[in-house]
């Protein structure tokens, strides 16, 4: 389901597509009545309801929350990234959320689910039942966690993309304006196109341009850009004496409204006339951008929505500058053209217009004009620097014999180069033009100095951009590097250092294919030409980290292209070994949930069988006196509680039943049991097919421990089996047990095969097997669950060809602390008469003949209903009613004795296991639990308990 919704939200790029998409998919999965997505709008101070799926009939939530009612709520869900609610009404954590909103909307039970954006959490699912309460299972929440991961990786990814699509968008925009700016000179095609084009990207509903005179008188709109149904305002005049005018021209800033009708500011003058104007124009939204040419207010730029309010972005404000600062330029341009079109008696101030430095030096490198740029560089007027020598106005050092412009004149060839000169201490970059005669020869040279020091400060800004986009590199988390056509490191940002262990001096031109675990190589080569042919790859693979652990990454390679030539591949590996283990885990306990149902199941019939044989024995044993048959059945009651205890190792196995019947145990004695145990399989066998296995235990004395001596002896065999068949030619196993602060480490080695570091990862899994049809799979993962149950841990250590080493830790005991056996002591019981309720015959009757055997009148009934008849029409002290009865099941049998007899003790007879736990809320519904099979003296001990009305502990 998760990948389905994760592939459904990741194929498109667009947001409201994305949120719709994830809140159908979720809410239609998870059949709840309400599924919201709520994003966080700051500036508006509220949550905005941007998608919601809803079932027939079902009202759809309200659009906008404030943030001020929410303020608990985010930053609770911002610590937790779920907050399930089953009964919201009566949850004490959301008393003010439910009585200001919920309540309004129906709600019976309600979930909240982070959508996080990096360490941000812009918007939250809210899945919610209006017709009756829900419990959120983990399921539910673990589903809906995954996918509001994926749709926050999916909203990040088209935030990246719509910004790439503005940036795009305005630079494409950009550029067509500065090529018109530059193909025509002619001022009113120039912002006529400007208008249109900045209308079209923004969606605007009106963009017009208003130009001042030099005097800044009023003036009428000339260029103007019009949506489709929106009206025309050239009727306007305005000034730039207006509140608006005044403001651009005081502050020279833009003037953004967001909500033109009802805009305040500190200015009651400003704040009238906004709003009128607005009111007059239907205007809702709207910025007034300032054109500013070579320092001077020159008019204003209108950008107007009429349709609705509309919240300016940063990038249509930053797409605004870009086309103000070209139509600046354009301006600027135009005007320079129309100057130097009015002829050559304007040609002088043409010339002093340009912003570069421009010299014309004679043959003899006289100076003989220079515009007014030029000499602002020497801060003299124009007309003082006539005549002086090149050399006296652009030498670089004293040290130069000739100048550049006298090298030039000699050469008679151009010359661009930088400069300093010593006098005016400043970046010049000077190109210098001869002009030639028909003899090829110069008769003098123009020389153009451009001021650098404002590049030199863009460059700076450049070299800042630089360092913060490595800044960012070497900050992020995921592993970026890039490889050359030979596949060998040539940069990597620190991250990947850290995680391979590696200086960056070791580190560049090692192959990346050495990282490589050895069974992924051919892919990741496979991968790395692909990139190379221009074709992104994504793909998984191993690698060993730093510490030598086995590791999962995520990598995605692209095609490093230079000049239209492919150099190399990009590649970003994101390490995913907690989520693959998390996976794996998951899976693991599908498949123990799948065997302990099964073994469950098993358990109850093998329950019911041995209730009955276990019973009848106990039986004829009070009923014989030959000691013949007396023997015979002691051997049968005795098999019968060895199988009990087999059954209630197959309920803890399947979880049903976590009693735990532990005794001190002396762990040298068990591991010499095992020894002796497996001799025949180590030592007769082998010698028989010509093998030797040296096996020596070395244990501390005084090693004890509570548990349970089968199960544990059972561990042990299993290991020594198992390390003998990691030696197929013989070999040596060392088992040693010792005391370490109050625990007890045991250790079982072999100089076997060992296993690689993938098979050692799943050892401890159900039906995983190195055995392949001779093994089932289920001995580690059995002896895991042993050890485990006596509050234990086992690992293994192991590497291919060096043997391995399993490591069992147990909590060490105390002799003198072990607890005395207690002898139940059973009181005199007065008769009663008692109903027993049993589907199955041989363990009803059993159970019968066993309480009629201690004076007790029993009366019987295979099913809930018959019960139901027998309890009408008779008295009875005591009910013993089976759990598992079609029809009617022992609970919904003891629910209706307690509504029409509460005064009668009822006892609840299970193959489950004693531990059972009753339904929720219903903890007093029965008296006592007696488990599969029973004996005189656990049915005696409940009796005993109910006739002195004493608590009977769960499991007696």
């Amino acid at each position: 389901m998760t990948r389905r919704i994760s592939q459904a939200i990741r194929c498109s790029l667009d947001s409201q597509e994305i949120f719709q998409t994830a809140v159908k998919e979720l809410g239609s999965y998870l059949k709840v009545d309400r599924c919201s997505l709520f994003m966080r709008n700051d500036p508006s101070q509220c949550a905005t309801n941007v998608a919601e799926y809803h079932a027939d009939g079902v009202q759809p939530a309200a659009s906008d929350f404030a943030l001020s009612h929410l303020q608990a709520l985010i930053a609770a869900l911002d610590e937790t990234g779920v907050l399930p609610f089953n009964d919201a009404a009566n949850d004490a954590r959301i008393t003010d959320l439910y009585n200001n909103i919920l309540a309004k909307a129906n709600v019976k039970s309600i979930i909240y689910v982070a959508i996080r954006v990096g360490d941000d959490v812009p918007a939250a699912f809210a899945l919610s039942t209006t017709r009756e309460l829900r419990h959120w299972s983990e399921a539910d929440i673990a589903l809906a966690k995954a996918v509001a991961d994926q749709t926050g990786i999916a909203i990040r990814q088209a935030e990246l993309y719509q910004k790439a699509q503005q940036t795009s968008k305005r630079e494409a925009l950009v550029n067509r304006l500065t090529m018109a700016i530059r193909a025509s000179l002619k001022l009113p095609s120039v912002l006529s196109n400007a208008t249109s084009e900045l209308g079209q990207a923004l969606a605007a509903s009106r963009v017009h341009l208003f130009l001042y005179g030099s005097e800044g008188v009023s003036c009428q709109l000339e260029h103007e850009y019009l949506d489709e149904g929106v009206s025309s305002i050239k009727h306007v005049e305005v000034d730039s004496s207006d509140p608006i005018g005044r403001r651009l021209l005081h502050t020279g800033q833009p003037l953004i409204i967001n909500d033109s009708l009802n805009f305040l500011d500190a200015s009651e003058d400003l704040t009238a006339y906004v709003r009128e104007h607005a009111r007059q124009l239907g205007m809702r939204s709207q910025i007034n951008y300032p054109l500013i040419v070579k320092g001077q207010f020159r008019g204003v730029l209108c950008i107007h929505q009429t349709d609705r309010i509309r919240r300016w972005t940063e990038d249509e404000l930053n797409l605004v500058e870009a086309l103000e600062e070209r139509l600046a330029i354009g301006i600027a341009q135009a005007e320079l053209f129309e100057m130097v079109a009015r002829g050559k008696t304007e040609w002088e101030t043409t010339f002093d217009a340009m912003s570069d430095g421009v010299f014309i030096f004679d043959r003899k490198g006289d100076l003989i004009r220079v515009n007014r740029a030029g000499a602002a560089m020497e801060s003299v007027h124009p007309k003082a620097l006539i005549g002086r020598k090149c050399c006296d106005i652009l030498r670089n050092s004293d040290e130069d014999k000739k100048c550049v412009v006298e090298r030039a004149i000699e050469d008679s060839r151009s010359v661009t180069i930088e400069i300093t000169p010593t006098r005016l201490n400043r970046p010049l970059l000077i190109t210098i033009e001869p002009v030639l005669d028909s003899n090829n020869k110069a008769t003098a040279v123009v020389c153009t100095a451009r001021d650098l020091s404002e590049l030199r400060k863009v460059q700076a800004v450049a070299r800042e951009h630089q360092s913060l986009l490595t800044n960012i590199l070497e900050s992020a988390r995921e592993s970026i590097y890039a490889v050359d056509t030979n596949g060998c490191f040539k940069w990597c940002n620190g991250a990947t250092l850290k995680g391979l262990g590696f200086p960056l001096s070791e580190f560049i031109g090692r192959p990346l294919l050495s990282m490589v675990y050895e069974g992924d190589r051919a892919l990741v080569q496979e991968k790395l030409d692909a990139a190379l042919q221009g074709v992104p790859q994504t793909y998984q693979m191993r690698y060993f980290a730093h510490d030598g652990r086995l590791r999962h990454a995520r990598v995605d390679n692209s095609p490093l292209v230079v000049e239209g030539r492919t150099t190399g591949v990009l590649g970003i590996a994101r390490d995913i070994t907690e989520q693959k283990e998390e996976r794996e885990r998951a899976a693991r306990a599908d498949k123990l949930r799948a065997l302990g149902q099964l073994a469950s199941g098993v358990a109850h019939d093998f329950n019911n069988s041995l209730a009955a044989i276990l019973g009848r024995a106990q039986l004829l044993r009070r009923q014989l006196s030959d000691q013949a048959l007396v023997r015979n059945l002691d051997i049968i009651q005795t098999a019968a509680e060895d199988a009990a205890a087999t059954v209630r190792r197959i309920q803890t196995f399947a979880r049903k039943s976590p009693v735990k019947e532990f005794e001190l145990l002396d762990v040298r004695n068990l591991l010499q049991d095992a020894v002796e145990i497996t001799r025949t399989r180590w030592e007769n066998e082998a010698r028989l097919r010509g093998l030797e296995y040296d096996v020596k235990l070395e244990a501390v004395s005084g090693a004890s421990t509570y548990g349970s001596a089968s199960e544990l002896r059972e561990v042990f065999v299993n290991l020594i089996v198992n390390a003998v068949d990691a030696m197929p030619r013989g070999g040596r196993l060392r088992i040693s047990c010792d005391r370490h602060d109050g625990r007890l480490q045991l250790q079982f080695s072999d100089d076997g095969m060992g296993m690689p570091e993938d098979v050692r990862q799943k050892i401890f899994e159900p039906f995983f097997s190195t055995k392949g049809a001779h093994g089932t799979g289920l001995g580690l993962s059995v002896s895991h669950s042993i050890v485990e149950r006596h509050e234990g841990t086992i690992s293994v250590t192991s590497e291919s060809g060096c043997g391995a080493t399993f490591i069992i830790d147990l909590p060490a005991a105390l002799v003198e602390s072990c607890e005395q056996d207690v002898i139940a002591v059973l009181a005199e019981i007065p008769a009663r008469k008692i109903l027993v309720i049993d589907d199955e015959q041989s363990v009803r009757e059993t159970l019968a003949e066993m309480l009629v055997a201690v004076d007790h009148k029993v009366e019987l009934a295979e099913s809930g209903h018959e019960a139901m008849e027998k309890l009408t029409n008779g008295q009875f002290d005591l009910v013993f009613t089976d759990l598992a009865m079609p029809e009617m099941d022992g609970w919904e049998t003891a629910r209706a004795i307690r509504k029409h007899w509460p005064e009668i003790q009822i006892v609840l007879v299970t193959g489950y296991g004693p531990t059972i736990p009753p339904p929720d809320g219903e903890e007093d519904l029965v008296d006592g639990i007696i488990g599969k099979p029973f004996d005189f003296t656990q049915v005696g001990s409940m009796l005993s308990a109910l006739a002195t009305r004493t608590e009977v502990p769960v499991g007696s």
